[in-house]
């Protein structure tokens, strides 16, 4: 399973962003996860990332729980969002279309 998590944070609320980052660092995630990548930018009102997470096969519920973990700190700084969303390549989108 591929999934992508989008998050948005204040430019003000940086310092609160990078403590939680450094302990990410020390404990990253890696039950049920085969690979993930982040990406950010910045945008109006502060930054923007994206999270490519790509799932190992049968040890999909335990990444989602790890990825929930991982993310509830960052979620709990004030004006931040996160939304996670499973993602399907297009050869299983045109089965789905029929």
């Amino acid at each position: 399973m591929i999934l992508m998590g989008t998050y948005t944070m204040p430019n003000d609320k940086t310092e609160e962003w990078k403590k939680c980052i450094l302990d990410l660092a020390v404990n990253p995630p890696t039950v049920g996860i085969k690979k993930w990548q982040t990406f950010s930018c910045s945008d109006e009102f502060g930054y923007k990332g994206y999270n490519l997470i790509f799932t190992e096969k049968g040890q999909e519920d335990e990444a989602l729980l790890e990825i929930g973990k991982t993310m509830f700190p960052l979620t709990q700084i004030e004006g931040t969002s996160w939304k996670l969303e499973p993602l399907m390549t297009v050869p299983d989108s045109l089965k789905v279309l029929g």
